[in-house]
């Protein structure tokens, strides 16, 4: 019981970053994000970057002090692949989060909803008329880093859904009022 502490005798312990560990993980992650052969180029864009320095950074700085970038791993480069993963993960759930402020929109000019009612009027017009929305598809932009958004519509027979249009535009699409509650 030696090492029980109550909380209010706890004492802080740590220092905050040094500039050498700031600049040491700085120029890591640059190395980490770099395009092969130019090291000048950047393979995610500024605003990522900026994103993610300062958890790089903190977790640059946890493995230095607790040792753990000992000579294990020394010379080893980490792979390219586990860099994109990372970063897709991150847009990954900024993506989510653009899809759930998309959804607080105003009703009449946010995107529809799964099992909402839609008035199809795109560029199928044997096509057109009212279907319930059954997948939203968000698709990466490298450029804009903003998913674009696409739409599967289907008609029912009976509790089956009988695909109809798929990959719409947003665009091509007029949300109805009219949800369905259960299949």
């Amino acid at each position: 019981m030696e090492s029980t502490r109550i909380a209010e005798q706890a004492e802080e312990t740590g220092a905050p970053l040094t500039a050498a560990e700031e600049e040491q993980a700085g120029y890591a992650l640059r190395a980490l994000t770099a395009k092969p052969g130019d090291p000048d180029t950047a393979l995610v864009s500024r605003e990522w970057l900026a994103l993610v320095e300062p958890f790089f950074e903190l977790g640059w700085a946890m493995g230095v002090r607790t040792g753990s970038t000992g000579f294990a791993v020394a010379g080893v480069p980490v792979d390219g692949a586990t860099v994109a993963h990372a970063f897709a993960q991150l847009n990954g759930n900024r993506a989510a989060r653009l899809l759930q402020a998309r959804s607080l929109e105003d009703p009449q000019t946010a995107g529809p909803s799964i099992w909402q009612r839609v008035r199809y009027h795109g560029s199928l017009s044997q096509s057109h008329g009212c279907y319930w929305v059954s997948a939203i598809h968000a698709l990466g932009d490298p450029v804009s880093m903003v998913p674009t958004l696409r739409y599967d519509l289907c008609k029912l027979r009976g509790a089956t859904p009988v695909p109809v249009v798929t990959s719409v535009r947003r665009s091509s699409l007029t949300p109805l009022a009219e949800w369905l509650t259960a299949l």
